[in-house]
């Protein structure tokens, strides 16, 4: 009789039972990897009592099986490459003071994975919300606004912006562009009284994986228009430079009924306030910032070359430039001359540059590598500049209307 006591098991279900020791050892190895923070919060998600230790909490949580334990396992996964700063801001905001409590590590720190189990618990589809916030703090954005004067519509730009009518407007854009591309509408997030349009859209040509095999095709490329002030602003994040500008244009267009543009915004500072400001740098004198990096295009030496002054360890170079200057000459004399610094700023090297407007009116526009920083950072980054140096700083990122 097949399967009778003491016959030797066939193939099938020997495969069957090596596969079942395998899944329970690393069933097992995962939950002695855990952290007790997230062992606790598992325990409470799970209804798990009775037991004191984590040792002993980790053994209950063995017993009840890989079916209650393979959404954890999977949010675990989800874990490892999400920014904690977009994890932490989003479950402040939902989980309780309690379960912050449990996953928090000291005043500064969460545990990041334990902060993820407490959000599934609560509502599993909030992990699609942060899969999308995430790449806010991970992606440099173009500041942009309306040209000319639109007058608000009734319709609140939130109620405008609803699945079905990006969906059709991405449609018509598509079919407009005639590049046998794909704009995929995949979220709209209401964030910090923000609204986050999420498109993914093919990009460049590119060899792809397909059912096994390597065949031609386009890599995708993630969108991110970020409207705000009902539509008369709004921050593009993508790779690509004309496509996302043309879809928030059309957007713009659909939502005020009249044609719409948005262009790179534009804000003054003056050149005694950018030579005030390097001179507090290199002096030393900058509150939170050290300047570690200079790049001059036509430096003072014979023949007028590019130098760099740099400290790989972020260490301040003040110093070392005014020794450059009675030695050699003026560098920071001619703002023009200034390719760019970086500052080091809450341990990230964050480069400047000054963009000249009007030589003669001694005008320019001051932009950063808002990349290296994170949304939370970029918005203390610019606050500290208005209110200790009195002029903005603007991402170096821009877009432009493709131009045949």
């Amino acid at each position: 009789m097949p399967g009778a006591l003491g016959e030797r098991p066939g193939n099938g279900t020997r495969s069957h039972t090596l596969a079942l020791f395998h899944q329970e050892r690393f069933l097992e190895k995962w939950i002695k990897g855990c952290t007790g923070r997230q062992i606790e919060i598992l325990c409470k998600n799970l209804g798990i009592n009775g037991a004191e230790t984590i040792r002993q909490k980790k053994d209950y949580l063995y017993l009840t099986g890989d079916q209650r334990l393979l959404p954890y396992l999977l949010v675990d996964q989800f874990a490892k490459f999400k920014s904690k700063v977009a994890v932490e801001d989003f479950a402040k905001r939902v989980i309780g003071e309690e379960n912050l409590s449990a996953c928090r590590i000291n005043d500064q720190e969460f545990d990041k994975t334990a902060l993820l189990f407490a959000v599934y618990h609560r509502n599993p589809a909030d992990l699609q919300l942060i899969f999308h916030l995430d790449k806010i703090h991970k992606s440099g954005f173009a500041r942009m606004r309306l040209t000319g004067q639109v007058h608000r519509p009734n319709q609140p730009f939130t109620e405008f912006l609803i699945p079905g009518m990006v969906t059709r407007i991405l449609s018509d854009f598509d079919q407009a562009k005639g590049d046998r591309r794909i704009s995929e509408f995949k979220n709209v997030v209401a964030h910090d009284g923000h609204h986050l349009l999420f498109i993914r859209r093919a990009e460049r040509r590119d060899l792809i994986l397909k059912a096994g095999e390597v065949v031609h095709g386009y890599r995708p490329e993630w969108i991110i228009l970020d409207f705000a002030e009902n539509a008369k602003r709004v921050n593009i994040s993508s790779v690509s430079v004309s496509v996302p500008l043309e879809i928030a244009n059309r957007l713009a267009s659909a939502y005020f009924g009249k044609p719409c543009e948005y262009e790179n915004e534009n804000q003054i500072t003056y050149s005694k306030q950018l030579e005030r400001f390097l001179e507090i740098l290199k002096d030393g004198r900058a509150s939170e910032l050290t300047l570690v990096e200079i790049v001059v295009a036509n430096s003072p030496l014979e023949g007028s070359p590019k130098i760099k002054i740099t400290d790989p360890e972020s260490n301040p170079i003040g110093t070392a430039i005014g020794h450059f200057e009675k030695a050699v000459g003026r560098i920071l004399a001619n703002l023009d001359h200034i390719e760019s610094i970086k500052v080091h700023y809450r341990k990230k090297r964050i480069s400047l540059i000054f963009e000249k407007v009007d030589e003669a009116e001694g005008e320019y526009i001051v932009r950063y590598s808002d990349h290296r920083l994170n949304a939370l950072e970029r918005r203390s980054f610019e606050s500290h500049f208005m209110e200790t140096y009195g002029f903005p700083v603007l991402s170096t990122e821009k877009r432009f209307k493709h131009t045949r």
